[in-house]
Order: structure tokens, then sequence, then C-alpha cells
């Protein structure tokens, strides 16, 4: 979908304020229900791309995010692994929620003790696209949550000689912690049986991921699938309860308001890298979705 806007770790931390940070690189955050806003609200954050990769222990309550527009619910226990130019979004959180969220930059995984056992296969794309959440036993939570407590005290050695080298080896090991555990997961690393409407719909997941920008029409997905768009949409209908047309418009929307909360994109230039034919035709579209027009998403956001 050609570059798309980033939003750097810097400038999320400044929206977090009980954050243990390293040079704007490493960052560990309390997440809790002072930002929930004391009700399950819809579309609570708007979408976002990370130059980073993000994890997050969910220790209490409950929220409910999506990761390239497939929806995930993360209650007490669970663990999520999103990986760098994904599209991330908070729909709702419970105003008990506890989570402790990592943020890791690209320069700082680089400078970590490489672990050939674990690591590929953590950190391979697909694997966790198909898997970003899982679910841990109790007493794997509570060491998790030792370890991620571990690298704050190390991010807290600020007049150590060779502080970042420290961290690094430290967050290498959290790393194979989280390996032993992943490796007892077996729907982790076994691909499910999926039937063939199953099937389709990841493959219009891929696709729509994909193209989402430049291609508006269910005939263009259809045709890369091999079927009718009437029957996409009758099966995206069946198993999501969304036809494919409306898939496709939310895709539209999310990459929208991420390209809106970039200051320097002018609306124009919105309207063509989202392939519309006009700013008046994506205008019409925006509103019609959401009830206001781009400039107004874009004072509001």
């Amino acid at each position: 979908m050609g570059e798309l806007p980033i939003i750097e770790i810097a400038e999320l931390n400044g929206y977090l304020t009980t954050t243990d940070n390293f040079n704007g690189i490493f960052s560990i955050t309390d997440v809790d229900g002072t930002l929930s806003k004391g009700e399950k609200t819809d579309g609570y954050t708007s979408p976002v791309r990370m130059n980073a990769l993000f994890m997050a222990l969910v220790l209490q309550g409950e929220a409910k995010v999506s990761l390239d527009y497939v929806p995930y619910t993360l209650s007490s226990n669970s663990f999520i692994i999103i990986m760098p130019t994904h599209i991330f979004q908070v729909a709702w959180m419970t105003p008990d929620i506890k989570s402790m969220l990592l943020m890791v930059d690209k320069s700082f995984l680089d400078g970590c003790q490489p672990i050939p056992k674990i690591s590929p296969p953590m950190m391979n794309y697909m694997r966790l696209r198909n898997n970003p959440c899982m679910t841990l036993e109790p007493e794997e939570a509570a060491h998790l949550d030792g370890c991620i407590r571990q690298l704050r005290e190390k991010i807290g050695l600020r007049t150590h000689a060779f502080h970042k080298e420290v961290l690094q080896n430290a967050f290498s090991g959290f790393l194979l912690e989280l390996g032993n555990i992943m490796a007892g997961k077996d729907e982790l690393f076994v691909k499910p049986s999926l039937s063939r409407k199953e099937e389709l719909l990841n493959s219009f997941l891929l696709l729509l991921f994909e193209h989402a920008r430049e291609q508006h029409l269910v005939s263009f997905y259809a045709d890369k699938l091999f079927i009718t768009p009437q029957y996409l949409s009758l099966i995206l209908k069946e198993l999501t309860g969304k036809p494919a047309n409306n898939w496709i418009d939310d895709a539209l929307i999310i990459e929208a308001k991420v390209l809106l909360k970039m200051p320097d994109t002018t609306i124009q230039q919105v309207s063509n890298l989202l392939n519309f034919s006009d700013q008046s035709t994506f205008g019409k579209f925006f509103k019609k979705h959401l009830g206001i027009s781009p400039t107004e998403y874009r004072k509001k956001s």
C-alpha cells in the first residue's frame, strides 16, 4: 500500500504519564482505567501504525482491539504482540483495566543478543499475524509480570557505564522466557485447520490489508480469489456478519483516519492516496460513514 505514516515511540510517550523510558527507543508503561473514559466507547482511539514492536500483558479488566481490521478481545492474563507497520486500534477498555505495555524500537532490537532457536519464530511476521494474541496460565502471566518489572529496574540504571547493553541483554532474557511459554502453546506453531470458507476469509483479509487503499471494488478481491463477488459477500456475511463492501469501506475509513492524523498531509493528498476520483467524492464518502467531514475529523483528532 506504499509508504504509510508511522507513529514514533517518542510521540506516543508524550501521551503516557507512567512510562519508564530509555532514550526513546525502549519503553515500559502502565495502562490503567484512567485512559478508559469510564465506559466502553466504540472508536476509543484512532487507528495508527507504529514504528516499533509492541507487547502488552493484560493483568486485569478487558479491552477490545483490532489488528489489521481483525478484532481481538483481551482479558486478564492475555498477551498480545503487535508487529511494526500493522494498523492497530483500541475500540474500548473497561475502567478496571490494568496492563503493562512494552514498546521496542528496531534500533534497540538490532543490538540485542541473537537467539537463533527463539527469535526467528517469535518474530516471524506471518505466524504472529495469524496468532497475535494468546491466553496465559495465571502462573505464566505472573512470571512475565515479574520479568517486565526486572526490565523496568534495568531502565533505572542511569549511571551504569553499559546501560544500553545491560538492558538489551535483559530484554533478550525476557524473549527467552516468553519463547519458553510460547513453545508450550501448540496453537501458535500449528497451522489451524480451516474450512474452505475460512480460508477464503483469511485470503480476503490479506488482500484487503495489501490493497485497501487503491482497490475499492468487491470484484477486484473476488477475481483474485477466483470466485464471484456475490459469493464473496455471502461468505463474509456468514462468517463475520458484514458483507464485502462493508469490509472494504471500513478499511478505507481506517486508512483515511491514519492519514488524517498526519498534519503535513493535505485533504487532497489523502484523497489521492486513497484513490478517490476527487477530494469532493472522498469528503462525501468520509462524512457518510462518520457524520463529519475530513477537516472536522482532523480538528478533533
